[in-house]
């Protein structure tokens, strides 16, 4: 959306946007409790969908506003890519879950596991 210069991209954006945040919205609850569990699942659900709703409601006013102050909205869309990647790099080190215990063991090959420890 950054560098579009026609409609049509701006309509192809459109497309993959949408198919983007309608995976987004699914594989939150999923992360959540793969990662911190089911117990604190409606917890956590709360939180983030608060946040999230607060940030969609108060970030197209400070874009707009920025676009306001500076006549452009290349200023608003360099910072909304600078959450972005702070956002990807805060899930990047989130801790990894422990193996489930049914699976956990040795890997023989990708694809079977092994129970028994030599």
């Amino acid at each position: 959306l950054f560098l579009a210069e026609s409609p049509t991209a701006m309509y192809v954006f459109a497309g993959v946007f949408g198919l983007g945040l309608g995976g987004e919205y699914m594989i939150i609850p999923l992360m959540a409790a793969e990662l911190f569990g089911v117990r604190v699942l409606g917890r956590l659900m709360g939180v983030v969908l608060t946040a999230d709703g607060v940030a969609e409601a108060t970030t197209p006013m400070f874009v707009a506003y920025l676009r306001d102050v500076t006549g452009s909205y290349r200023n608003g869309f360099l910072v909304l890519i600078g959450i972005a990647v702070m956002g990807a790099l805060a899930i990047a080190f989130l801790p990894r879950p422990a193996p489930h215990p049914n699976t956990a063991g040795r890997v023989v090959r990708p694809g079977v596991m092994s129970r028994h420890e030599p």
